[in-house]
């Protein structure tokens, strides 16, 4: 039995205390050592046969000490400042996470022979001509798009070996999370509040189980570059939330329409960032939600605990 152990691959996985960490350490349950990284002394997730190693991936020396002591086959970056308005202003702790601390984690990743395997997102784009494929010119609007996109290139010109996966529109379950867009708007309906839900910015929501089930399989495919990897569906926010209430049996009539404009948010979004997965499909073999089969599954994953 010794023996098999030492034999078990190794993951490493940053963010573990996210929406996306939490359900990457389900996805690679049974036969990996699983190492969570986060930033927090507290492991959220709480799973027993997981190894927790706090760990603020923005201090080289500490990436480098926490990878070359795991000794990892594969790392998976799960860790960002996702805050899209919050970048604006706290541009320095942004770039350290989005940017800086990948170019950490790929020196790390290249010292060990390691195979990393990076988050980024639809906010590369400007949103004027989704759907996108990767082979589109990114032109992100905000600093937070700016962020992810240096943190790509660094990986890119790491000499790492990697795979880059851009996402959107993320939800799930999890332990302790911030609310999603699904969770804020289920909560908001249950307790009977009217909501005011953008018309026109689209995108495709993307079950985060899902996502974390497709990442093991990029790791183990041994495939690089990037991919769009997230639901088969795009939709607009406010035909999204009318969904979520449909689902969920919720009043649909709290929900009212809007324009992005009536927000007057601090940071420019891309409004058309649909991304077209047809490469992860067809190179992945993988399996992608749309809409409503996404969210029926989330809500019987809820069933089971509380909900994200």
């Amino acid at each position: 039995m010794t023996t098999m152990k030492l034999m078990r691959k190794r993951v490493l996985i940053t963010g573990a205390n996210g929406l996306l960490g939490q359900n990457l350490l389900h996805a690679f349950a049974n036969d990996y050592d699983r190492i969570a990284c986060d930033r927090s002394p507290e492991f959220v997730a709480e799973l027993p046969d997981v190894s927790y190693q706090p760990c603020d991936i923005t201090r080289r020396a500490d990436v480098i000490k926490l990878v070359r002591e795991v000794m990892p086959n594969y790392i998976i970056n799960a860790a960002a400042f996702t805050d899209v308005d919050g970048s604006e202003q706290q541009r320095e702790a942004c770039w350290q996470v989005n940017a800086t601390a990948v170019g950490y984690l790929a020196e790390a990743a290249r010292q060990v022979e390691a195979r990393l395997v990076h988050l980024s997102t639809d906010y590369v784009f400007d949103g004027t001509s989704g759907p996108y494929t990767e082979a589109h010119r990114p032109n992100p609007l905000g600093f937070y798009g700016r962020a992810k996109l240096a943190g790509e290139n660094a990986l890119i010109g790491s000499g790492a070996a990697y795979a880059i996966v851009r996402t959107m529109v993320l939800y799930g379950h999890g332990r302790k999370l911030r609310p999603s867009f699904v969770t804020w708007l289920i909560r908001q309906l249950q307790n009977g509040n009217p909501v005011r839900i953008v018309t026109d910015q689209f995108g495709n929501p993307t079950l985060a189980s899902e996502l974390a089930a497709a990442l093991r399989v990029l790791a183990e495919s041994g495939r690089d570059g990037i991919y769009h990897i997230c639901g088969t569906e795009i939709i607009d926010r406010y035909h999204f939330a009318l969904k979520i209430a449909e689902v969920f049996n919720l009043d649909a009539r709290l929900i009212t329409p809007i324009r992005t404009a009536d927000l007057k948010q601090q940071a420019l979004r891309p409004m058309n960032s649909g991304f077209d997965i047809t490469r992860a499909i067809q190179e992945l073999g993988i399996s992608m939600s749309n809409v409503t089969a996404g969210l029926q599954k989330f809500k019987q994953e809820s069933a089971g605990g509380p909900a994200a």
